[in-house]
């Protein structure tokens, strides 16, 4: 009985993990892609703000952890 609440944190904390790495990665090519169109066709601003609005939205879900204070997340039972 002990061994399965030991392992519930801990792939709670290796899938939490994985979608970190994962968002930072999806942001690092998101980042270079705008730098790419930024270069090469400034008139496309609005395609750049869209992305960049998208990329908030991911810094604010996974690395601010906004669902927290308002009780969204269901990982946590205190």
């Amino acid at each position: 009985m002990a061994e399965k609440e030991t392992e519930k944190p801990q792939n709670a904390r290796k899938d939490a993990l994985y979608v970190g790495v994962w968002v930072f990665l999806m942001l690092g090519v998101l980042t270079f892609g705008e730098y790419l169109v930024g270069v090469i066709a400034p008139p496309w601003g609005n395609i750049l703000l869209l992305v960049a609005a998208f990329k908030a939205f991911w810094v604010i879900k996974d690395y601010m952890h906004v669902g927290r204070a308002f009780g969204l997340d269901e990982e946590e039972s205190h």
